[in-house]
């Protein structure tokens, strides 16, 4: 794997995670609880009951994990992720 990223180039890695986490962060609106701007692949955004929100979402292939405190799901997005997964969790919700 870290040769995969070092023949693709960190900072081309890094590009990918911010636009495909942009576009998520755009699409949850009000519900966004990370910072607008670019951090990591982690994206926090308040559901009503996260756990059951991270099991409906399993069920559909869709993979997130509950925070306790703020009621609230995570989202990891990294390269291997596409703008198709970031539509489809976004259509999920």
């Amino acid at each position: 794997a870290m040769d995969t990223i070092t023949d693709v180039g960190l900072d081309t890695v890094q590009a990918r995670i911010e636009r495909l986490t942009d576009r998520l962060k755009a699409g949850l609106g009000d519900r966004l609880l990370s910072p607008r701007e670019y951090e990591s692949g982690l994206v926090t955004f308040a559901a009503d009951d996260p756990d059951a929100l991270v099991s409906r979402l399993g069920e559909a292939g869709i993979v997130v994990r509950s925070i306790p405190d703020p009621d609230a799901v995570r989202a990891s997005v990294h390269v291997f992720n596409t703008a198709e997964d970031v539509d489809r969790l976004l259509d999920a919700l």
